[in-house]
C-alpha cells in the first residue's frame, strides 16, 4: 500500500506478533504482519485455513486469550494504539467504532436469548437508550438487511432461523452502532452461493450508506474479486504479498499467490486436473529456516532456504515477500 493511501488509514497494523505458549513450545500464529485499511475500503485477507487470518482479526478487536498473547507491534485506530488501552476502553469501542461479524453464527448468538434482545444490547451498552428507541432502531436494521417480517423475528430465538437468517442477524448487530470498521470473518463461509451472494450485496450496500470500512477475511477468491479493493496474502503467520485487487489478480507476483490463483475452477472446457500446491502448509511449532513458502515453491534457490526475505515493494505499492524480489512469474511458469 504507497504512502497516499497509508496518510488515509482508518487502521494501521504494524509489525504485530501474537504468539500461543504451549507445552509443546510456542506458536507463532500471527509474525510480523502489517496491514493498513484505509477509511471507506474494503481490505482482503486471504490464505489457507492456519495462516493466521482470524487470529490477526482477534489480535485487533481484543479477543487473544490464555495461552495467546500480543508480544509486539501496534494496532493503530484512527492513530491510537489499542495495544494501550486497558480492559475497559477496548469494550467500549468494540462492537460500537469497531465490530466483527463471525464465521458461524449459531456460536456467537446466545441460544436462550431472543435476537432482538441480542442486536439491541450494543444499543444499550453503547448509547444508553430507551428499550422502545433501541426496538425500533432493531427493526429498522433487520429490514435493511432484508429479515422478512421482522415484527415476528424479533422475538425468534437463533434456532428457530435459517443460517442465511442468522448470519443477517449478525450483520445487523455488528452495524447497530454504524461501526468505523468491520470485520468479517469468513462470513458467508457456511452458506449456499446464492445467500452468499445476498450477504455480500448487502455489505457492500451497508458500506456505501454508511462509509464503513471493512476487513475481508476469507480464503475464497471469488468474494475478494468481488468486494474487495486491497487484498493481503498470508501464509503461515506472515503476508507474503499485498496490491490493489485489479493488479493482484492480473499480476501476482508471489510464488504461493499465483499457485492460489491457477488452484481456481475456470468456466472452459477442457481445463483437465486443477492445479494444487504441492506439499503441506508448515507445522507452527516447526517452521522452515528462511521462506516460509520454500518447501513448497517450484522457484526456491538456496538463498531461499536460509533467511526470511522482507517485504519489499515493486512499486505502485504491490507489495511482495519473496527473496528474489525482482522476478516475474510469468504465465508460462519462468521466473
Amino acid at each position: 500500500m504507497n504512502k497516499e493511501q497509508s496518510k488515509e488509514a482508518l487502521l494501521e497494523v504494524r509489525d504485530l506478533h501474537t504468539h500461543f505458549f504451549t507445552k509443546a513450545g510456542v506458536v507463532k500464529a500471527v509474525d510480523g504482519v502489517d496491514i493498513t485499511i484505509p477509511a471507506g475500503k474494503t481490505v482482503g485477507l486471504v490464505g489457507e485455513s492456519g495462516c493466521g487470518k482470524s487470529m490477526t482479526a482477534m489480535s485487533i478487536m481484543g479477543l487473544i486469550a490464555n495461552p495467546g498473547k500480543i508480544v509486539q507491534g501496534e494496532i493503530l485506530f484512527h492513530g491510537k494504539n489499542l495495544l494501550e488501552l486497558n480492559r475497559k476502553e477496548y469494550r467500549k469501542l468494540c462492537g460500537n467504532r469497531l465490530s466483527i461479524i463471525f464465521q458461524e453464527p449459531m456460536t456467537s448468538l446466545n441460544p436462550v436469548e431472543t435476537v432482538g434482545k441480542q442486536v439491541s444490547e450494543a444499543m444499550f451498552i453503547h448509547e444508553h437508550i430507551s428499550k422502545e428507541q433501541a426496538k425500533e432502531r432493531v427493526l429498522k436494521l433487520f429490514t435493511e438487511v432484508g429479515i422478512p417480517d421482522p415484527q415476528r423475528r424479533y422475538y425468534n430465538y437463533p434456532h428457530q432461523l435459517s443460517g442465511g437468517l442468522r448470519q443477517r442477524i449478525m450483520i445487523a448487530m455488528a452495524m447497530a452502532c454504524k461501526p468505523d470498521l468491520l470485520i468479517a470473518d469468513e462470513p458467508t463461509t457456511a452458506l449456499d452461493v446464492t445467500i452468499e451472494a445476498q450477504i455480500i450485496h448487502l455489505m457492500k450496500k451497508l458500506q456505501r450508506e454508511n462509509g464503513t470500512s471493512i476487513l475481508m477475511i476469507t480464503h475464497n477468491l471469488g468474494v475478494v474479486a468481488e468486494i474487495c479493493d486491497y487484498v493481503y496474502v498470508m501464509y503461515a503467520g506472515q503476508v507474503v504479498e499485498c496490491a490493489d485487487v485489479y493488479e493482484l489478480f492480473k499480476h501476482p507476483m508471489h510464488p504461493y499467490t499465483k499457485g492460489l490463483l491457477q488452484s481456481l475452477p475456470k468456466m472452459q472446457s477442457g481445463q483437465g486436473r486443477l492445479y494444487n500446491i504441492k506439499g503441506m502448509v508448515p507445522d507452527l511449532l516447526k517452521l522452515p529456516d528462511g521462506c516460509r513458502f520454500a518447501p513448497r515453491c517450484d522457484y526456491a534457490c538456496s538463498k531461499c532456504h536460509e533467511s526470511i526475505p522482507a517485504l519489499t515493494d515493486l512499486g505502485n505499492g504491490h507489495l511482495i515477500r519473496c527473496c528474489m524480489n525482482n522476478h516475474q512469474v510469468t504465465e508460462g511458469g519462468k521466473l
